[in-house]
């Protein structure tokens, strides 16, 4: 399914913001300069550090949500922090635990198992917090549509703070503190996006003030910025802020943790960027969740040893092998089946796929279909689902519609990403809702396309471009990291490389040297490389040949052309 995607190179849209001055922009490579007026960046946004993110109050809810577990501190209460099985909820979880217990509080976990449990707070959890003597239960990345069990946990006695990031439903749950970015009508707010471990982040920074504490080591956003890119929010705002001092941690004090997950992907804390947090240590943090148990994840970043570290990071590096291998399973099984399909939402589903891999698999597939898609595993007469959508065309809105329908028996997230449950005698129906309400909710099903950013000489692609780019990331969701183009450049050499030869190893000829390349996923194009070609890439550093060289990571690949087409 690969070699049928054509993409379209269009040029991307002009972004209106406070913009920089001349004298501002001084110093900077005139296609950096050019970059940064087409964006809008003003001086505050290029110079943003840790010191403007917003205040942790201006976050409704988190004072009353910091209080509460103030006293519980004070009173020598047992918190049980309840995550979620993803990246984001497992780091929020970890931030959690790590402060709390850092500011002389008693606190467990639990993460519920994907498989027997399913997401967000339930009986099991209920259950737990009595059984333990649990006087307080935070959600980190879950709770918001949790109605049922927030009252049963609150006629145990237990009080109850939900921080959240998901979409609430028309009843709100009787927790004691609400804390989630979707229930405010403040859309332009610097927090409004902010992933479940950045609402957590807000919260715990509140909490470390009442109790007297300055800014301990704990408190560091580090795991924040992993949860922050692995959930796709948009990195703008205090997101933005987070991840920037995220990384600075990652590179200069990683944990022990963190150091062993490094190893285990391949990834050195000293060069670690948002790309490494989102395809190097997310999926294998992830990984635990989806094949096993995420406490195994959550365990993994607690520990203080560096050999016990060791261990567990390389155990789990295997379980992220074998999440690879499932994974490949659905993406060719489902692109088999969504072949012909030319609906606006791609929908399928099937009795043998992994339901822990679904999601990632329905990812891809939508960036190849440039639409979205939902992805169902069938257990028995009943069947999970994750849902993705695609840039301009969300699916949350299509799901909760098929919810009020009936067609559903649960579903929860965001706009581009939500899981859902489904008894199997529904499936037809709720198939051909879905399609025919994706009809009058997107105008049209657009080709898939790239956005370019401009063009770059090949001379021009060096260790001063990188360095001048580091000044406008991280790169992510709301700030994309820049795709360049280069016109008429020679393949001088080329192979596939990596598993069943999937990717595509390539260097280009220019007048006064060579450039070098991987195209990822893009082994089996090299039928095309027998010509001059436009490249459309982004730049990287090439840690094999040192720390002042770069490499191009090739997006796509054209016929030499004169003009955008």
């Amino acid at each position: 399914m690969e070699s049928e995607l054509k993409y379209r190179w269009l040029p991307r849209p002009e972004m209106h913001g406070e913009g920089c001055s001349d004298s501002e922009l001084q110093g900077f490579p005139t296609s950096v300069e050019s970059l940064i007026r087409r964006r809008g960046f003003g001086s505050s946004f290029i110079q943003s550090d840790y010191t403007e993110l917003s205040p942790w109050n201006d976050l409704p809810g988190a004072d009353k949500a910091s209080r509460i577990l103030e006293n519980a501190i004070r009173e020598n209460q047992l918190i049980l922090v309840h995550g979620d099985f993803d990246a984001d909820g497992i780091t929020a979880t970890v931030t959690a635990i790590r402060v709390i217990r850092a500011l002389g509080g008693k606190a467990e976990f639990h993460v519920p198992c994907r498989f027997k449990e399913g997401y967000g707070l339930g009986q099991t959890a209920v259950q737990k917090s009595i059984d333990i003597g649990a006087g307080v239960l935070v959600t980190v990345d879950c709770g918001i549509t949790s109605t049922e069990e927030v009252t049963a946990l609150k006629k145990a006695g237990i009080k109850v703070v939900i921080t959240d990031h998901h979409k609430p439903l028309q009843i709100l749950p009787e927790a004691d503190a609400l804390v989630d970015p979707e229930l405010t009508e403040e859309s332009n707010a610097s927090w409004r996006y902010l992933s479940g471990a950045g609402v957590i982040h807000f919260v715990l920074r509140g909490l470390a003030e009442k109790l007297g504490f300055g800014d301990i080591p704990e408190l560091e956003p580090d795991l924040v910025s992993i949860g922050t890119v692995c959930d796709m929010v948009n990195l703008t705002g205090d997101n933005r802020i987070l991840v920037k001092r995220g990384l600075e941690v990652l590179r200069s004090n990683p944990s022990p943790g963190i150091q062993a997950l490094m190893r285990a992907s391949g990834v050195k804390n000293f060069e670690i960027t948002a790309r490494d947090l989102g395809f190097g240590l997310g999926p294998i943090i992830n990984s635990s969740g989806r094949i096993t148990h995420a406490d195994h994840a959550v365990n993994l970043l607690l520990e203080t040893d560096p050999r016990l570290a060791e261990e567990m990071a390389s155990s789990l590096a295997k379980v992220n092998k074998e999440r690879r291998n499932l994974d490949s399973t659905v993406f060719l099984q489902a692109g088999e089946l969504l072949k012909k399909n030319e609906a606006y939402v791609a929908v399928a589903a099937s009795d043998v796929w992994h339901p822990g891999v679904i999601g990632i698999s329905a990812s891809r597939l939508g960036r190849q279909l440039n639409r979205p898609v939902i992805l169902i595993a069938w257990d028995g007469e009943n069947g999970r689902g994750s849902a993705r959508g695609v840039q301009g065309m969300p699916v949350y809105p299509i799901l909760a519609r098929a919810m009020k329908e009936g067609l559903l028996q649960r579903f929860g997230g965001h706009d581009q990403a939500a899981g859902l449950s489904i008894s199997k005698s529904m499936y037809h129906e709720f198939k051909a809702f879905v399609e025919a309400y994706a009809r009058s909710l997107y105008r049209e099903v657009s080709s898939p396309f790239l956005y370019i950013d401009g063009g770059l000489a090949p001379e021009n692609c060096d260790i001063g471009i990188l360095q001048a780019l580091e000044k406008l990331g991280p790169f992510g969701e709301g700030n994309p990291e820049p795709i360049w183009i280069i016109r008429g450049v020679y393949p001088v050499s080329f192979r596939s490389v990596g598993k069943d030869n999937e990717h595509l190893q390539v260097s280009f000829q220019y007048e006064t040297g060579v450039l070098r390349g991987i195209g990822f996923g893009m082994g089996h194009r090299t039928s095309e490389l027998n010509r001059l070609l436009d490249i459309a890439f982004t730049l990287s550093v090439d840690s094999w040949r040192g720390g002042d060289s770069v490499q191009l990571i090739i997006k796509d690949i054209k016929p030499a052309a004169r003009r955008l087409n």
